[in-house]
């Protein structure tokens, strides 16, 4: 059912407030609308901002320990209102509850890095008159522009990290994904002093788009995104204006190369499980398959099987693996992408079609007689449709999965552990699995080319929310 209407309000300086403009939040199963979000005034971003930039001079100079101290009351109350925020997810994101519970558990996770973060000094000189130290300074405002297919897990890597080390922080969640969002900052709303954290929704439809206006704002120094190439493009256009710094996590179309010692029975699942993932709408997801000749129609008719087999339905349906899209934008371009496949000549082998007359339900979809030159292998496509394509020889598959504008990530499929791992170090993409895909590394993650700029988790937070101040001091 349809839940109360300005039962999200946003966080502003400490304080909830809501806004005299509001829109619909559609539940992606069901097409309903599931509340109803405001939509921030250019009064209120700015209120925000002013907020932050006054929070800030106090924040920065609080040691770290103590910083720490207010995020781990915030893992306090996240770990009380788990159960409440997964049910929020399933409804808004359309995740099944599986997933659901994951996300939110590793935003947990994600939490608790922050804490244990370290800022280090480093000392680089030391003579009887001086000392050069090598410090790390908060960058200061930051604007976080999150997505909608994972809302939480997402914002949390940006927001605690950030805090943490002494920035103070601007989130602004998806139109499509407001919710949990809103929820999770008015959990937290008496947890730091008033300022460090404002939580500002928008419908990016409107005339006054605010997350378009963060990224101009004179006083957010930095802007940290995920989310498409396009709006990636236009936040670094924006940011060039007064040398906002920017992180950009963007897309990916990622190749999965499996080689021909493979046993086809075993690895496809194991891709379809990595490319239907959250319904494929993952950034890091396997978007390509490569597959050596001598295995290929073996794997073809593995994979489709799986791909049959797989449930689609509401994500509180018990056994479901793909849940519906998230918006109606993201399935019109899936249906888009696998339409223009057929009418170019491929073979949809199971799917291509919608999955149910209500909710933005797809198929799970393998194609096949595909190459460079259509959509569905050249474009991202973000939802449940896969092209699998044969190829003959390690230089080749390298070539084709290298041969894209995107970079994320990739992986390499076989029983030669030696070669596939020789195969891994030659793919352009911030980060490559061997007989893995999409799993956390611990390390930092981060695209090539147009798939991003910078780096986020890991030790790279660091580099991410500080400055680099190098200090001479006299003796």
């Amino acid at each position: 059912p349809p839940l109360p209407a300005m039962s999200y309000p946003m966080l502003i300086n400490g304080e909830v407030v809501e806004s005299a403009v509001t829109y619909n939040v559609l539940n992606p199963a069901t097409e309903e609308v599931l509340a109803k979000a405001p939509h921030a005034s250019k009064e209120q971003v700015d209120a925000a901002v002013n907020a932050a930039e006054t929070a800030y001079a106090s924040w920065s100079e609080l040691h770290i320990d103590k910083r720490k101290e207010y995020m781990r009351e915030v893992l306090r109350i996240w770990e009380s209102k788990e159960a409440e925020l997964i049910k929020l997810l399933v409804q808004e994101q359309g995740k099944p509850l599986d997933q659901a519970t994951w996300e939110v558990s590793f935003s947990k996770n994600l939490l608790q890095h922050a804490i244990d973060m370290k800022l280090p000094v480093e000392t680089i000189d030391d003579k009887p008159n001086l000392r050069v130290e090598v410090h790390r300074r908060p960058v200061g405002v930051i604007a976080g522009i999150t997505p909608w297919n994972f809302p939480l897990f997402t914002s949390v890597q940006k927001w605690a990290p950030a805090i943490v080390l002494g920035n103070t922080f601007i989130w602004k969640p998806s139109p499509f994904t407001p919710l949990t969002a809103l929820k999770v900052s008015e959990y937290i709303k008496d947890v730091f002093p008033p300022g460090v954290l404002n939580t500002v929704s928008g419908d990016d439809k409107s005339d006054f788009n605010v997350g378009a206006y963060l990224t101009t704002h004179p006083k957010v120094n930095k802007v940290t995104f995920t989310g498409s190439v396009r709006t990636g493009m236009r936040i670094m256009a924006a940011a060039a204006g007064d040398v906002k710094r920017v992180t950009l996590e963007l897309g990916g179309n990622d190749a999965a190369i499996v080689r021909g010692d493979c046993d086809p029975k075993d690895v496809a699942p194991k891709i379809f499980s990595k490319a239907f993932e959250n319904n494929g709408q993952v950034c890091v997801a396997i978007k390509r398959c490569f597959v050596q000749r001598n295995i290929y129609d073996d794997f073809v008719k593995e994979i489709t099987e799986v791909a049959k087999k797989a449930k689609v339905g509401d994500g509180f349906t018990e056994g479901v693996v793909c849940g519906p899209l998230n918006n109606k934008m993201q399935f019109d371009h899936v249906k888009t992408l696998v339409e223009d496949a057929r009418a170019n000549g491929a073979n949809i082998l199971c799917g291509g079609k919608p999955a149910a007359d209500k909710g933005f339900f797809y198929e799970p979809t393998i194609i096949t007689n595909v190459k460079e030159g259509f959509r569905i292998v050249d474009e991202e496509q973000f939802g449940p449709a896969l092209p699998v394509m044969p190829y003959d020889t390690d230089d080749e598959a390298v070539k084709r999965a290298n041969g894209t504008p995107y970079g994320l990530g990739g992986s390499v499929w076989s029983k030669d552990v030696g070669a596939a791992n020789k195969i891994a170090h030659r793919m352009r993409a911030g980060t490559v699995w061997v007989n893995d895909h999409m799993s956390d590394t611990g390390g930092p993650f981060g695209g090539f080319k147009w798939s991003g700029l910078g780096r986020e988790l890991g030790k790279e937070d660091i580099v991410a929310y500080t400055e680099v101040q190098t200090l001479s001091f006299a003796k």
